[in-house]
Parts: C-alpha cells; sequence; structure tokens
C-alpha cells in the first residue's frame, strides 16, 4: 500500500514539473531566438549549425531551469493534495510526513544530482563545443555576412562600419570605434580593409589600408593622430576569452583547479576562477533547497489555487537568483571571499527550510498568526 501512495504522489509531481520544465525552457530561449534569425538570415549561417549551437546551449540553460520546475512541480503537486483534503486522508490513516514524503525527497536529490552533472560537465562541455563550431563557422567565412552601411557591433569592444563590402570580402570606406583598452579608446578610418582569420590568435584580424587612427585618451598626453598604410586590429567575434586563455565556463573541474594555482593570489582572473569552481557545486545544492522548500510551502493550508502555487514558485526560485548573482558580485566589489560567495544564496534558504520544516512539522502555519507587514511597513489609512 505504501508503494501504490510513493507512486501516485510521483505520479502528481511529473506531470507538473515536465509542463514546468518546457515552458520556461522556451521562455529562457526564445531570448536567443533574435540572434538565432539574425545569425541565419544576416550572417549566413547555415540552419544546421544554428541547430547545433542550440543544442550546445541547453545543457547551460538547464542549469537554471530544471531547479526552478522542480520547484514550481512540487508545490503545485502537494498543493492540490492539500486542497482537496487527499493529504489529510492520508495522515488520518496514520501516515506520518516521514513515510509520505521520502519519494519526494528522493525526486528532490535526483534533480539536485542531474543539476550537478549538468553544471560540472554538460554545461562546461556546451560552451566549449559551442565555441569550437563558431570558430570553425569563422574560419570559412571571416567576413561573417557583414552588412554595409550598418553599425555593426557584433565584436566586443568595439563598433565597425563598412561603407561596402566587395563580393570577395573586400570592404571600402571603413570606419571603426574601439574601447577595447578603457584607459585608451581611438578611433579609425581607412579607405580599404579586410578581415581574416588568424589562427595563431584564434581570432580575426581586421587588415586595413591608407587611413587615420586618433586615440583619445583622458590624459592629454594620450590625445594623438596618426597616418598609416597599413593597420591591424585583432576581432573577437564572441565574447569569449582573451587570445591564449579559455573562459571559465569552458573549463573542466580539473582545469579550474590547475588554472586557480596557477593565477596570482587576489587577481581577477583568480577571483573568476575560485567563483566558478563553487558555483558548480552551490547551484545543484540550491536545488536540492529550492525542492526542500517547496515541501512545506506546497503543504501550506493557507495557500490556495494552481496560479498561486506558481507565483510562489517563481518567486522563490527569483529571490534565490537575486542573492545568487549578489552573493557573485560582492567576490569582487566587497572582497568577500570568492570560496563563500556563491553558498550565501544556499545559506540563507537552508535556514528559511529549516524554519518552514520545523512548522509544518508541529502543525503550524507557516506565518505564524497575527504576523503581518503592518508591523514592519506602517502604512496610516486616516486621512489627514
Amino acid at each position: 500500500m505504501l508503494l501504490i501512495i510513493h507512486r501516485y504522489l510521483i505520479a502528481e509531481i511529473i506531470p507538473p514539473f515536465l509542463v514546468s520544465l518546457l515552458a520556461f525552457t522556451t521562455i529562457v530561449f526564445s531570448g536567443r531566438l533574435l540572434i538565432v534569425t539574425r545569425m541565419i538570415l544576416v550572417k549566413g549561417i547555415s540552419l544546421g549549425q544554428i541547430l547545433a549551437s542550440t543544442l550546445y546551449l541547453f545543457p547551460y540553460l538547464l542549469v537554471f531551469t530544471l531547479p526552478m520546475a522542480a520547484t514550481v512541480g512540487i508545490i503545485l503537486a502537494l498543493m492540490r493534495l492539500s486542497v482537496d483534503q487527499e493529504m489529510m486522508a492520508l495522515k488520518t490513516a496514520g501516515l506520518s510526513y516521514y513515510r509520505l514524503l521520502s519519494p519526494i525527497l528522493g525526486f528532490s536529490l535526483l534533480v539536485a544530482l542531474l543539476t550537478l552533472f549538468l553544471s560540472t560537465y554538460g554545461s562546461p562541455w556546451g560552451q566549449k563545443s559551442n565555441r569550437e563550431l563558431l570558430t570553425e563557422v569563422v574560419k570559412k567565412r571571416a567576413d561573417i555576412g557583414l552588412q554595409e552601411q550598418t553599425f555593426n557591433t557584433d565584436f566586443p569592444g568595439l563598433m565597425l562600419f563598412v561603407n561596402r563590402v566587395g563580393p570577395e570580402g573586400d570592404l571600402k570606406g571603413v570606419l571603426v570605434n574601439s574601447w577595447q583598452e578603457e584607459d585608451n579608446p581611438q578611433t579609425i578610418y581607412a579607405q580599404r580593409g579586410r578581415i581574416r582569420y588568424e589562427p595563431a590568435r584564434e581570432s580575426m584580424l581586421l587588415r586595413l589600408s591608407e587611413g587615420w587612427l586618433i586615440r583619445w585618451g583622458t590624459e592629454l598626453g594620450h590625445r594623438q593622430t596618426v597616418q598609416f598604410k597599413t593597420y591591424e586590429l585583432p576581432l573577437r567575434l564572441f565574447n569569449f576569452a582573451s587570445p591564449g586563455q579559455i573562459s571559465e565556463r569552458e573549463m573542466t573541474l580539473r582545469e579550474l583547479r590547475a588554472g586557480i594555482k596557477a593565477a596570482p593570489a587576489g587577481s581577477k582572473r583568480f577571483v573568476r576562477l575560485v567563483v566558478e569552481l563553487h558555483q558548480r557545486f552551490a547551484l545543484p545544492l540550491g536545488a536540492l533547497l529550492l525542492c526542500l522548500l517547496a515541501i512545506p510551502l506546497g503543504l501550506s493550508p493557507r495557500v490556495h489555487g494552481r496560479s498561486w502555487g506558481l507565483i510562489v514558485g517563481l518567486l522563490i526560485f527569483l529571490i534565490y537568483y537575486v542573492v545568487f548573482t549578489a552573493s557573485w558580485r560582492l567576490a569582487f566589489t566587497a572582497h568577500l571571499n570568492p570560496a563563500l560567495a556563491p553558498y550565501l544564496g544556499d545559506i540563507l534558504f537552508a535556514g528559511l527550510a529549516l524554519y518552514f520544516w520545523w512548522r509544518t512539522l508541529k502543525e503550524l502555519p507557516l506565518v505564524p498568526r497575527g504576523w503581518s507587514w503592518k508591523k514592519f511597513f506602517p502604512l496610516s489609512s486616516e486621512k489627514t
């Protein structure tokens, strides 16, 4: 009988979980649709390459949408059981929360382990494969479909304007506004130019002929004008790491540990690597805590309605993501220990989950009776 009840509980969670996973992944990916459409129509990249790039992107998206969908699925399933008094009937039959909720705890652990696999192996593999794919595209077509008389901002750190693009990729009337060097921005105008791929640098190179270079740094001594016959400017089409380095998001765990040992302690590179390493474990732990927090919220007698359950689930994940993002930034701005920063959200939600579980097991409402926001934000309704 207990096995039948456990299967019934899992069967209640799976449908809202799968629907939420599909909906959230589609919504998150919809922000990339405009870029994908532009790459097909303007850049001349084939549909097969776009689909491959999309496939490589999914492991990174699932790291975030999987815990979100699991949280909403658990809340909606338990809320329906509570509203229809089915949970009360099971408890009346002598089944405790510990025996009833063990399959849900197992489901939460499975979601956390899957998130751990995606964050440690799936997402780095996808990021690296996507870079390699786009690099191959650049090798075959270095001009990457530049449009005439259009301000092109696809290259990180600069804006490129081309008056005319020849059939062989020759550029005429080239204007470049570059701020790759923050302290020494520059504006370049050239009569002719050509873009080619540079294998040694793993980047593109813009070769300009017959033009002027104007440097206009903040200091007076940095302002200068140079006339040149030929000038070469390195370009990065996609916002990856600098030449000679790979992005920390592409690194395996072994590469991250090796990079941490090689980087100077306290440097930006060191902090980024340490934060990235611990993020890959903090996110799966956060997925488990969100699922554990969803259980008492779904069992709360004060919560009614599927729409309200969806709002609660999304709000919980939004708060977690805001805290997670803020703690990541604190590692750079407030000199917070980079090994501790990714876990601040987990620590906060672990305390909240323990508190809600304690009140649930004591058969108490999650929010103490008589508690009101007015105690903290008093608003006078009297007319003055």
